[in-house]
Parts: structure tokens; C-alpha cells; sequence
């Protein structure tokens, strides 16, 4: 098994967190994991910024919509 194999499911880990980590309701220690590995994977870096318009977006639509 080679190591990007290896490391797959924790890849997988913190790529689930980044929805968190956007709305910046990780607890340190997960917010910890999350930059170091953004630090070090330009790929998940990338999933990162598309999360972050997602977010973004949502935001903007929902606000738009106004109160009940």
C-alpha cells in the first residue's frame, strides 16, 4: 500500500470537516488537522475555495429571501 493510499481516509476526514471549518464551528484541535492539511494538499485547498462560494452563496440566498 502506498502512502496516498494510506492516507486516503483521513484525507476523506478532513475533507468532510471543511463545511465546518468554512462556517468556523470546528473545535480547535479539528481546525488544527484542517490547516495542516490545507497547508499541504493543494487539492484539498482547492475543494476548500469551492466550499467557501457554496457557503458564500447560501448566505446571500438566504438573506435575500427575507423574514417569514
Amino acid at each position: 500500500m502506498n502512502a496516498t493510499m494510506k492516507n486516503a481516509p483521513e484525507r476523506e476526514e478532513i475533507e468532510s470537516l471543511l463545511p465546518w471549518y468554512a462556517a468556523g464551528t470546528l473545535s480547535r484541535r479539528d481546525a488544527e488537522r484542517v490547516e495542516r492539511a490545507l497547508a499541504n494538499d493543494n487539492e484539498l485547498a482547492s475543494r476548500y475555495e469551492l466550499v467557501r462560494e457554496e457557503l458564500g452563496e447560501a448566505i446571500r440566498l438566504n438573506e435575500s429571501l427575507g423574514a417569514p
